[in-house]
């Protein structure tokens, strides 16, 4: 148990602690530091190829940019020999003895015949050397300087490259072209002569593949193909033909044989040489072996290092903490006796361990402080949590309280009553399952609530309880959210307005009764004024000395008080019609349509434009025809009688998200604000002979088919009827 003790307590893991962290930091740290080594010691060695590769380039630049730079200078002699072949002979052999850069030079006129070479062979003294690439590329073609493929020399014997440099006579015409052969031991020699410094290997091959300067190949009478050294799986994927063709420098990794390589790519300018430094990769792993061998002692080393500080510091730390401890195991005991303290500050220490404790010291303090202030804390919120519970059983309307992911948290006493659920059966529903329940169809409006932080206020529907009775309620939604604004969720609040509905249904029809008074009284006067005039027209008429014209404008003139009175009729039974319309499913548009073809021919009589805009398809909308089709003539007739000629008339529908949108509009002299406010009211009427009657009624009838309209309207601009139908589900 002692044993136990020791191996837990502080004084022991902590040393263990400290030796293991600081052992992993220098492990990790060290390791790290390896692999970084380990990878830029590739690269180095890697780079280090490439530079080689590129300064042996630059040598073998500088070497052919010398030698072309001579046969140039011994193309332009001749060309001023003036087709002298003495002249030209001398001046060639003449470089061939004091330039050590050719193993031949010769000169070859416009037919491709060699005319005169040195070392010279008379078995190809009168050879056709057509096939040669420098003849085309400085006799057909017209470059100034050409450097040929590695060739068999036929006067040699053995393999070498040309420079050719045109010949030319008074007229800058191409006469013939000077030719020197590039050695390859030259090319060698220059490569041996670069201070490599490294175990690989260095070999060249031209733009066909040829090589022409490798360590364990000498090319003597024929040419060496680059395939004899196998190269394959190239690190880009590409071909070996493809590197030389792309002449680009980089680094690709392949394998030769049985081995892997670096090679470090470059190329001669103005050449199509490729020089290639590589090195096997266990060359390259071998390096590095060594180098990592020797860091990994140091790294030892290190960890022995960091195990020893971690083991002193530890001890240095704990002692002071071990004290400290002491200390506070003996708070449990007396934390209920304030008079009484414990945990004093460590003497002798001006550090964070002094601080430590005197931090201690202070929060025993704290503590019981906090204690007391706990319990007063935990009283108060039972109280208040009670006042909540108070208040929400107080509240006649149903609470209904959802979580963030939407499932049932609470609901006071009245929604339960309302939705016949039980207390603990709450807890079962989802907000989803209980609308779903309760066949309320407003989950997509609650989810913009949940998802765009949305507010419903006072909105209406109806639900189903239970028991089968359908209520009208008026339903708010908000969402919950915590000091950050984050979703923690969902307030749905119904309360039970049916009997309400009934009151206002009731107080309509006694204002439509009211309304039906005032009309009454109206209609009386209305009706009594052209009746006295149509008994004085009768009268009239009884008189027989009344002529054939006369009468005939005396009867025009009792048709028409006749047409009043029928009009004020019409209008008198669309007041007293019932509220209780039955709607059916109907094609707007070909409503529309047909009240338009009833003032087509007034409309051109008037000089007006119509301009339409409906769909092709019908617009299905649940209202009554009839009395819609009466509203909508009313509304066109206004639009007709306000408009003057030439003005315009359009008639459009448009279709939204959730309505569709009738607007009748005009280009008349429109209306003041004082008009347009008393525009829908009963017996109001700005022209001499209306009734006041017909916008009033039209209001009503679109009111009683759950449509909206509305006016808008601009003196000397004109008149804009907007009609809000409401789309079939």
């Amino acid at each position: 148990m002692k044993f136990n003790m020791k191996f837990n307590s502080i004084k022991f893991r902590m040393p263990l602690y400290f030796s293991l962290f600081a052992v992993i930091c220098v492990l990790v740290t060290g390791s790290i530091f390896l692999f970084i080594f380990r990878q830029k010691l590739e690269e180095n060695i890697v780079n280090k190829n490439m530079v080689i590769s590129e300064m042996v380039s630059s040598e073998l630049h500088i070497y052919l940019e010398n030698a072309t730079e001579t046969v140039v200078t011994a193309a332009n002699f001749s060309t001023q020999s003036n087709g002298d072949l003495n002249k030209i002979k001398d001046e060639i052999f003449r470089i061939y003895d004091n330039f050590d850069y050719f193993d031949l030079i010769f000169y070859m006129n416009e037919d491709a015949k060699m005319v005169f070479s040195k070392p010279s062979n008379e078995n190809v003294q009168d050879r056709i050397y057509t096939d040669r690439d420098y003849y085309w590329a400085v006799i057909k073609h017209g470059q100034p300087t050409t450097l040929s493929r590695l060739l068999v020399s036929s006067v040699l014997k053995k393999p070498h490259f040309i420079i050719a440099a045109p010949v030319k006579n008074n007229e800058g015409v191409t006469t013939g072209l000077i030719g020197a052969g590039i050695t390859l031991d030259n090319i060698e020699e220059i490569v041996n002569n670069v201070d490599v410094g490294f175990n690989g290997k260095l070999w060249l091959c031209d733009k066909q593949g040829n090589l022409f300067i490798h360590p364990d190949y000498k090319v003597e009478e024929s040419l060496i193909p680059i395939d004899v050294l196998n190269i394959s799986q190239i690190s880009n994927g590409m071909k070996i033909q493809q590197v030389i063709n792309s002449r680009e420098n980089k680094t690709i990794k392949y394998n030769s044989g049985d081995h892997s390589y670096y090679g470090s790519v470059s190329f001669v300018d103005d050449g199509d040489w490729m020089v290639v430094v590589e090195q096997n990769k266990l060359s390259v792993k071998n390096q590095i072996f060594d180098s990592v061998q020797r860091l990994m002692w140091i790294l030892v080393y290190s960890v022995v290092i960091a195990m020893i500080s971690g083991i002193i510091m530890a001890n240095w730390i704990t002692r002071p903490i071990q004290q400290l401890v002491g200390q506070v195991r003996l708070l449990p005991h007396f934390i209920n006796i304030k008079s009484e303290r414990r945990i004093k500050p460590i003497s002798g220490r001006n550090d964070e361990i002094h601080e430590l404790s005197s931090a201690f010291q202070d929060m025993e303090n704290r503590l019981v402080d906090n204690i007391d202030a706990l319990e007063e804390a935990v009283i108060r919120e039972n109280h208040i949590k009670q006042y909540l519970n108070n208040i929400l059983a107080s509240v006649h309307s149903a609470i209904i309280v959802a979580d963030s992911d939407g499932r049932i948290t609470m609901m006071n006493a009245v929604a339960l009553k309302m939705t016949e659920i039980t207390r603990d059966k709450m807890f079962d529903y989802t907000l989803h399952e209980l609308l779903d329940k309760l066949e309320i169809d407003i989950y997509d409006k609650i989810r913009l609530v949940i998802e765009d932080d949305a507010l419903i206020k006072d909105a209406e529907t109806t639900m189903r309880i239970p028991s089968g009775i359908v209520l009208d309620i008026s339903y708010t939604c908000s969402r919950v959210t915590d000091e950050n604004g984050i979703n923690i969720g969902t307030v749905l609040q119904i309360r039970d307005i049916t009997e309400l509905k009934i009151i206002e249904r009731d107080l309509r029809e006694e204002d439509r009764i009211h309304t039906l008074d005032e009309f009454s009284a109206s209609i009386i006067h209305d009706i009594g004024n052209p009746l006295a005039g149509m008994s004085n027209l009768v009268e009239l008429l009884k008189n027989p000395e009344l002529n054939g014209s006369s009468q005939d404008e005396v009867l025009d003139i009792l048709s028409e008080e006749i047409r009043d009175l029928n009009l004020l009729v019409i209008n008198f039974l669309d007041l007293v019609r019932s509220n209780d319309v039955e709607r059916d499913r109907k094609n707007l548009v070909k409503i529309l349509r047909n009240c338009i073809e009833l003032f087509r021919n007034e409309i051109e009589s008037a000089g007006l434009d119509l301009v339409i805009t409906l769909p092709d398809e019908p617009i299905w909308v649940m209202i009554e025809a009839r009395s819609i089709k009466q509203a909508l003539i009313n509304i066109i007739k206004n639009a007709i009688q306000a408009s003057e000629e030439g003005g315009e008339i359009s008639i459009t529908i448009t279709s939204e998200e959730k309505v569709y949108r009738l607007e009748i509009a005009d280009q008349g002299e429109g209306m003041d604000e004082e008009t347009k406010a008393k525009l829908f009211h009963p017996f109001y009427t700005t022209k001499e002979d209306g009734t006041g009657l017909g916008l009033f009624v039209a209001y009503n009838v679109f009111k009683e088919n759950n449509c909206t309209l509305s006016v808008e309207s601009e003196q000397n601009v004109g008149t804009r009827f907007s009609i809000i139908f409401k789309r079939e589900n």
